[in-house]
């Protein structure tokens, strides 16, 4: 009676294994593309302002020739050298928004204003109400002292911070 019902189970298994594995099937994935997948590169939409926007806006807020800037678009090796030099770039794998759109046109400008810190030149430029996304006094990192980070356009997905 054991030898039967050890049978019956066994050959129970081996019809349960035959199916699974006619319906259960590897998938075979590039860990890339699935990160990718959940992690998705900003895309820029309409800009809120244009680089001649933000050229017009630095002299009428803080007077031509009195601003300076220090850094545009950066593709994505110059971000990844800067941040093997010690600068406070974006963690690994995420998209700075100075990588976001062109040389001519970048997501994001960095700039110093002669004579004032760079917490009151961004308190001057969010109180003169431009349409930049969003304006940041940053401290120094890497070669670059103390600055603004200006960013000028909107994204999906999920992107850096400066």
């Amino acid at each position: 009676m054991n030898g039967a019902k050890f049978i019956a189970a066994a050959a129970a298994f081996m019809a349960l294994s035959a199916a699974g594995s006619a319906v259960a099937q590897i998938q075979v994935v590039n860990a890339g593309d699935e990160y990718a997948s959940f992690h998705p590169r900003p895309k820029a939409r309409a800009a809120q302002a244009s680089a001649g926007d933000f050229h017009a806006t630095m002299d009428q807020v803080f007077g031509e020739g009195r601003w300076r800037e220090t850094s545009g678009f950066r593709t994505q090796a110059q971000e990844n050298a800067l941040r093997r030099a010690g600068a406070g770039t974006v963690a690994p794998g995420r998209i700075s928004y100075h990588s976001v759109g062109a040389p001519d046109a970048p997501g994001a400008y960095d700039a110093v204003v002669a004579s004032m810190s760079a917490a009151s030149a961004a308190a001057k430029l969010k109180k003169a109400g431009v349409p930049f996304r969003r304006v940041l006094a940053e401290r120094a990192h890497g070669r670059e002292g103390p600055h603004l980070h200006v960013e000028l356009v909107s994204t999906t997905g999920s992107a850096g911070e400066n």
